[in-house]
């Protein structure tokens, strides 16, 4: 028998049971990631990814539009020096106008096989807006039609400027109204400039039953004036 006294108790003798390396199998032993579980979490973090870099192409294109809407927007002042230079008498015809219950800017929007390259009314403009011109102006593209980026039809506005040729030589001001649409033509990969083509009209399948289809380009429209 063990005396006992007051505050004090016999220690246990017995130990727990250890390892070769000292570590108490009783303790938490934390457990490595098998090869599954890895597998599984490398999928998951690569289905992720694809998911993050397909946003890139819809930001890129916002971007892409966001940038040419705003040089259309700049080419609106461009366009109205250019105009202004070139004076009323000169850019009356220019100017579709309503012709009875019809416009000639919708009849030829109309049709399946407008192509743009063969209406005289039309001026085309590089993106930077540098160049205004007509398209058989060929002196001032030097690059063909890969410089034209923007297609530009003008309306005669005829609540301010009636339709009337005999006025246009002494009307103080020539009122119309752009539209302009975006990209006229699409540059070919590794083609030089000097060679004919050099780019495509957009829109165009010469194959089709719609051989000109210009309802894919951005539009945008701007008021203006020519003034004496």
């Amino acid at each position: 028998m063990i005396p006992t006294f007051a505050g004090w108790a016999p220690r246990s003798t017995s130990q727990q049971p250890q390892t070769p390396s000292g570590i108490n199998p009783d303790q938490h032993v934390r457990r490595a990631f098998t090869l599954l579980e890895v597998v599984v979490a490398v999928g998951i973090f690569a289905i992720a990814m694809v998911a993050v870099i397909g946003l890139f192409a819809p930001i890129a294109q916002s971007v892409t539009a966001s940038a040419d809407a705003e040089a259309a927007t700049h080419l609106a002042d461009l366009l109205n020096v250019k105009l202004q230079s070139l004076g009323v008498v000169t850019v009356a015809p220019l100017l579709k106008v309503s012709t009875g219950k019809t416009h000639q800017l919708t009849d030829a929007d109309a049709k399946t096989n407008y192509d743009i390259t063969k209406d005289a009314q039309l001026l085309f403009a590089s993106r930077d807006g540098t160049i205004i011109a007509p398209y058989a102006d060929k002196s001032s593209w030097p690059n063909g039609d890969r410089d034209k980026y923007f297609e530009i039809a003008l309306i005669r506005n005829e609540a301010v400027s009636p339709n009337n040729s005999a006025l246009d030589a002494g009307a103080p001001v020539l009122a119309y109204v752009a539209r302009v649409r975006w990209p006229a033509f699409i540059s070919l990969a590794g083609v030089a400039n000097n060679v004919t083509p050099n780019s495509i009209q957009v829109g165009a399948n010469p194959s089709g039953t719609v051989t000109f289809d210009h309802s894919q380009k951005q539009v945008l429209f701007f008021t203006g004036a020519v003034t004496r």
